[in-house]
């Protein structure tokens, strides 16, 4: 009897452990077969669609996976391709398309379909055994310099389930500019009045062009071709320009650009830097620091004020903010009319705290000189 109740048991046993095993068979257009787990444990991320799709037999058969598209420029798009053939009996599906930086909008161009309406052939949708087509794309060389190298990744069921197409390029800007920039250091108005000061920049261009106009111009600043545009052997064009500083220009930093409209239908801009002093140099001029030091102790620190050619009456002197709490000013003539200095100090029993404030310099208003305004701080500990 216990014979029997075992061999029952055992029976039951073995018909629930088969109820729960499960054989999915996936047959694909080839006629064979693959088993698919309904859960193997494990997270198989993006690419888990692409392992559910039936396999074939035929491969995506590129003629070259790889293209040097040479020497391009900036804010210019340029399209690629790369042939292929469905090489077997079966036909194959595209699953998914990537591209690394630089390469935009990759598809597939359906050449076998002459009659298909659309940029694209869809991803998912069936190619045909035998069908020629291309991995296309545009590569932008908007935001790259020099060597730029970008891919483009294919994934679906062909027999080596990836394709990877890289394409090589050498941006250049459509200008490039010698110097740079256009640096002017310091100008001092009283100095532009006698003689202005002239810069000159190299440009050459990627082909021929000519300045349709220019459309900012900074005020003070006039810009005009210096001698004949010159064509180079490599088919590019260069033209020089000179650039001339006047009295007009605005005291403080000069920190602007130039812009043209030309016929590449891309603008020429060429920057500007410098500093335009009026009629008194000041040192430092924006800003005097006494950084950080212990309550107990002393600072001093100096303003010079220099003439550029204009006589300097004596400047009168406010400290202004939290900075006033703390800080005293002195204004000791080095050389009438000609130079000043402006102590500015600070006293050993000043409390600690951190003091931020204005020296605001001032002259009388016959003499036709504007304020000046620098920045104070210091930290007491």
């Amino acid at each position: 009897m216990k014979l029997i109740q075992t061999a029952l048991l055992s029976l039951v046993l073995a018909t629930v452990a088969c109820s729960k095993q499960v054989d999915m068979t996936n047959t694909n257009t080839a006629g064979s077969s693959a088993t698919v787990s309904l859960d193997d444990g494990h997270d198989h991320g993006k690419h888990a669609a692409e392992a559910q799709l039936p396999s074939s037999r035929s491969d995506l058969q590129a003629d070259s996976h790889e293209m040097d598209l040479g020497k391009v420029f900036q804010q210019h798009t340029y399209e690629v391709e790369f042939p292929f053939v469905v090489n077997g009996p079966d036909p194959i599906i595209i699953s998914e398309i990537d591209s690394s930086c630089g390469c935009t909008k990759p598809g597939i161009r359906p050449d076998w379909a002459p009659d298909f309406e659309g940029e694209f052939w869809p991803l998912n949708r069936e190619i045909p055994a035998g069908a020629r087509g291309a991995v296309v794309a545009t590569f932008d060389a908007q935001r790259y310099e020099q060597v730029k190298a970008s891919t483009i990744t294919v994934r679906g069921n062909f027999l080596s389930k990836k394709a990877v197409f890289s394409v090589e390029a050498f941006v250049q800007p459509v200008f490039e500019l010698m110097p740079r920039s256009v640096t002017f250091g310091e100008l001092h108005i009283a100095t532009l009045n006698k003689a202005e000061v002239s810069r000159e920049i190299k440009v050459t261009a990627m082909k021929e062009f000519e300045i349709v106009r220019w459309r900012r111009v900074t005020p003070g600043i006039t810009v005009e071709e210096a001698g004949e545009p010159v064509m180079l052997d490599d088919g590019r064009m260069e033209r020089r320009f000179k650039i001339t500083a006047a009295s007009t220009l605005s005291e403080g930093r000069l920190a602007s650009s130039l812009i043209a409209e030309t016929t590449l239908e891309t603008d020429l801009e060429l920057l500007l830097n410098g500093n335009v002093l009026g009629a008194i140099k000041f040192a430092p001029q924006r800003r005097i620091a006494f950084g950080i030091f212990d309550q107990g102790q002393s600072r001093t620190r100096t303003v010079k004020m220099e003439s550029m050619g204009l006589e300097i009456p004596e400047p009168q002197v406010e400290v202004l903010g939290d900075a006033a709490k703390v800080m005293n000013t002195v204004v000791k003539t080095i050389q009438v009319g000609k130079l000043h200095e402006i102590k500015i100090s600070i006293g050993d029993t000043a409390p600690a705290g951190s003091y931020n404030g204005i020296l605001r310099i001032s002259f009388p208003e016959a003499s036709g000189l504007q304020k000046k305004e620098i920045v104070l701080n210091a930290r007491i500990r």
